[in-house]
């Protein structure tokens, strides 16, 4: 692979005709709607997962000249790439690294370490030892996240650390729990005060504090903080709160073939679609095998919010039609347009009927681009 996650030509096994543009000044416009959001308090930009699909050297470069000058990333090769691209900014690791080899690394580099355990403590203890340069640190707190961090409530004598380490600050994961989710960020927040103020009371200055993602951001501010990370929001694909955001990531495809069918046709996998009319119907070579249809749920919902769900689908059809943007290369013309039958890995029908699109006209797909394949060209728009 290449720096920003594209596969090289000569290791490409196949070819994909969808093209992810990526709107640097829709990236630029959120950073301002953030900042406007959060005052004075810092943004930690989070460019994990190799800049949310978008090539974390793109994205880096795009945050540089909207003077981003903290990051966050989930590995530590992240870390060393960002260096390698040239930047000098603040990054944080908010994994802990327990290879002191790995830990002296990411210490020779300059990389903010999460400390979440006293195992991790060691591992940092060695790395200063052996180097002889001192790791800066953001303390992590687990408030309800179940992942990494000192519990909350359990937090032990930490008096010894400010001897090899440099406290920075500390922070903490929201949970979004979706029913009462201010209620519950609070309760978090609460937490991670009554950490913080252990600390103080240890003699350790907590540094600056952060707990909010971009949803949090978005919805409830700072909460009070002196920093938030933000990731999603940046790109705008924020979960809540992010009407004044842009899209700034999107596919394209082109319309590969036209076909004429006659009604009762049956279009796609288990003839789920069955053509109420004669119809002029697109193929486009895109599918969830470029990251279309794709979204974050890995549980089935629950029995009756399904039953619910599947009687408004069969009651309220069009509420809950699925539809793609096509543009006509031509005119210039834009339609939404709906889906035929299901998507496949690597076609999609859609409804041309009445409408003047030929082939070669580009179909838009709104994306989580998470999960967009990385055999995908990558365009600036």
């Amino acid at each position: 692979m290449n720096s920003d996650g594209n596969l090289k030509s000569g290791n490409l096994v196949f070819q994909k005709q969808t093209v992810m543009k990526v709107d640097a000044a829709a990236i630029a416009h959120n950073v301002g709607v953030i900042r406007n959001k959060i005052g004075s308090a810092r943004l930690i930009a989070v460019v994990k997962e190799n800049g949310y699909g978008m090539g974390l050297e793109r994205e880096y470069r795009i945050l540089k000249e909207q003077n981003i000058d903290f990051y966050a990333v989930t590995n530590a090769e992240e870390a060393y790439a960002l260096r390698r691209f040239g930047c000098k900014e603040d990054i944080l690791l908010m994994s802990p690294s327990y290879d002191a080899e790995e830990a002296g690394t990411l210490l020779q580099n300059d990389i903010i370490f999460m400390l979440g355990s006293m195992k991790q403590a060691v591992v940092l203890k060695t790395a200063a030892d052996e180097t002889g340069l001192t790791p800066r640190v953001h303390i992590a707190i687990e408030t309800g996240m179940g992942r990494y961090g000192f519990l909350w409530n359990q937090i032990p004598d930490l008096t010894m650390l400010p001897s090899y380490l440099k406290i920075e600050g500390c922070y903490s994961h929201l949970n979004g729990k979706p029913s009462g989710y201010e209620k519950e960020a609070k309760l978090q927040l609460s937490r991670l005060l009554a950490a913080a103020d252990t600390l103080k009371k240890q003699g350790i200055d907590p540094g600056i504090r952060h707990i909010c993602n971009s949803a949090a951001t978005m919805s409830l501010g700072t909460l009070g903080l002196d920093a938030v990370r933000c990731g999603s929001a940046i790109i705008g694909k924020c979960a809540r709160g992010g009407s004044s955001l842009k899209d700034s990531v999107w596919l394209e495809a082109p319309i590969c073939q036209i076909d004429e069918l006659p009604k009762g046709s049956t279009i796609g996998y288990q003839a789920c679609a069955v053509l109420k009319r004669d119809s002029r119907l697109g193929l486009v070579r895109a599918g969830h095998g470029d990251g279309i249809m794709l979204g974050y749920a890995d549980n089935p919902e629950p029995l009756l919010h399904g039953i619910i769900h599947l009687l408004a689908v069969k009651l309220l059809p069009k509420r809950y039609q699925k539809t793609v943007l096509v543009t006509s290369l031509l005119t210039g013309q834009k339609k939404r347009v709906p889906y035929v039958g299901r998507s496949g890995v690597a076609h999609i029908m859609i409804d041309l009927t009445d409408t003047g699109f030929e082939e070669g006209d580009i179909v838009t797909f709104h994306i989580n681009p998470l999960f967009v394949h990385p055999s995908i060209r990558k365009e600036l728009v």
